[in-house]
């Protein structure tokens, strides 16, 4: 038998570098770490909104009351007077409009007198005896006539007082009536047409704005 070489032992595969093998639905991503700067930048941020949450909630309270018909209040607060609740026969206990305002004297000075709100009054009114208090002369002011409840009808005197609301120092539009036991009233001219006057009643507190 003739001689044969030994068979040379076979070829070893070609070496496979940067095999990729994807199957279909998956894909390869490399995942980083999250570092601790990325942790504080999440914090700040937590933090800021936190903040300006806060903020938002201060600027509401302070600048803004919801009135009974549900919408926004606006305007600084020039005076406050807490409800006055009152026992009325066959009523029960109902609640009066009455703010205290600074009036001027001028022999006393600066004196606080208690005010009936009421819209339906066409001005404020004072009994003529505060109209002595303050030297004024009814002889000497002009004289109006004015309707009442069962078409009674009295004298009133028109003049005007200095009275402080809030911060301001205002002259107000007056009557000096001569009916007797009538109480001051702060009517229209010159109060409601200047100022808005809200009735919040979740606090029971009547506010006067600018």
């Amino acid at each position: 038998m003739p001689y044969q070489p030994p068979a040379s032992p076979p070829a070893a595969p070609p070496p496979v570098e940067n095999l990729n093998i994807q199957e279909p639905g998956f894909t390869q991503r490399e995942i980083k770490p999250i570092t601790w700067r990325s942790w504080l930048k999440l914090a700040y941020l937590v933090v800021f909104m936190i903040l300006m949450l806060v903020v938002g909630i201060i600027l509401a309270q302070r600048y803004l009351i919801i009135s009974p018909a549900g919408g926004p209040v606006n305007g600084e607060v020039l005076l406050q007077a807490p409800y006055q609740p009152v026992l009325w026969k066959d009523f029960g206990e109902v609640f009066e409009p009455i703010i205290k305002l600074e009036v001027y004297y001028p022999n006393q000075g600066w004196q606080k007198l208690n005010f009936l709100l009421d819209s339906g009054a066409l001005v404020s009114s004072l009994p003529r005896e505060e109209a002595k208090k303050m030297g004024l002369s009814l002889a000497q002011m002009p004289r109006s006539t004015f309707g009442g409840f069962g078409g009674t009808t009295s004298f009133a005197y028109k003049s005007e007082i200095k009275v402080k609301i809030g911060d301001q120092e205002v002259l107000l539009p007056v009557v000096f009536t001569e009916s007797a036991g009538t109480k001051p009233i702060l009517g229209r001219s010159g109060f409601f047409e200047r100022y808005n006057i809200y009735f919040n009643s979740e606090v029971e507190r009547i506010e006067v704005r600018r």
